[in-house]
């Protein structure tokens, strides 16, 4: 017991409130040991089983999706906010760490109407951090091409 005092108080009043402090602290210390020993030996067929415990989770998930559908459906702002919520910008990954670039072109790179080739007008980037013995970002470019003869043709790889 570390944080006892070096002496003990003089004075029955303060006495009387260390001793109730102690009682307690003892208390709590018991019914924390009675939890643990009911964890490590308590009756197995009063443990909950993992998959019965995801169940659960996902009915959770469930009914909170569907209560916030429904809150979405009567209240517009209420939709904006969560979606402004799910868009905003989590920080960039850190500049030191080493990048791998990849870049994703569409399969066709010729204009399906006349045949002409496609030039680059823009690209999606996204990132995403990548753990294997080391830190590093996988920066995934997805360039936009279109077509200089042709109006509203634009072609592009799908997301991953």
């Amino acid at each position: 017991m570390s944080d006892l005092p070096d002496e003990l108080p003089s004075d029955p009043a303060e006495l009387r409130v260390f001793a109730a402090a102690l009682l307690d602290r003892c208390a709590r210390l018991e019914r924390l040991l009675k939890l643990a020993k009911d964890a490590q030996f308590g009756r197995s067929s009063e443990k909950l089983d993992a998959d019965q415990l995801q169940l659960v989770l996902e009915d959770i998930d469930q009914a909170v999706a569907a209560l916030e559908a429904a809150e979405d459906r009567a209240n517009p702002k209420t939709r904006e906010k969560r979606a402004a919520e799910r868009r905003a910008n989590r920080g960039k990954l850190p500049e030191h760490l080493p990048r791998i670039v990849e870049t994703l072109m569409p399969t066709a790179t010729c204009c399906p109407c006349c045949e002409g080739v496609l030039f680059e007008i823009g690209s999606d980037e996204s990132q995403r951090l990548d753990v294997v013995p080391e830190y590093r970002v996988i920066v995934t470019r997805r360039p936009k091409l279109a077509c200089r003869a042709c109006h509203g043709v634009v072609l592009q790889h799908a997301a991953p």
